[in-house]
């Protein structure tokens, strides 16, 4: 796993607090988030010897469609990226509305992993980066505000 993974987004030593140990990493993603009306979700798995480890996720919505949070167990933190974003122990979930180039639409990004080879108490700031991250990428790829 050299090249940048998730929609190229990440390189290896932005996930490898969440890879944990293991002999092949391996990615299964598309290229780019390039989402349309007709091709409104993408996602990246990342597994290290058969065993996901990372989970990062897009869907675009029509706009005024809200996005569904499941309630977790983990009472998660605000995350001040997108309209509304959240973090907690094992991910982070960004919700915002794009002017697209043809028209406007809703954007989740979503990011989850494991967390158990950590530190504990270090992995929300480790999500808030990689999201903030994904959404740069996400914004430009999904060309959200052009």
């Amino acid at each position: 796993m050299s090249a940048p993974v998730c929609f190229g987004v990440f390189a290896q030593p932005d996930l490898e607090p969440l890879l944990g140990d293991g002999n092949t990493a391996e990615a299964e993603s598309p290229r780019t988030i390039m989402l349309t009306a007709e091709h409104p979700r993408a996602m990246c798995t990342v597994k290290v010897d058969d065993w996901d480890r990372v989970h990062v996720a897009a869907e675009r919505q029509p706009l005024g469609r809200m996005f569904f949070w499941p309630l977790t167990e983990q009472k998660p933190d605000p995350l001040p990226l997108g309209d509304k974003g959240i973090v907690w122990d094992t991910g982070a979930r960004v919700a915002l509305t794009c002017d697209g180039p043809s028209d406007a639409f809703e954007l989740e990004l979503g990011i989850s992993g494991s967390v158990e080879h950590m530190e504990p108490g270090t992995s929300r700031a480790l999500f808030a980066r990689l999201m903030a991250k994904y959404l740069a990428a996400a914004r430009e790829q999904t060309r959200c505000g052009q």
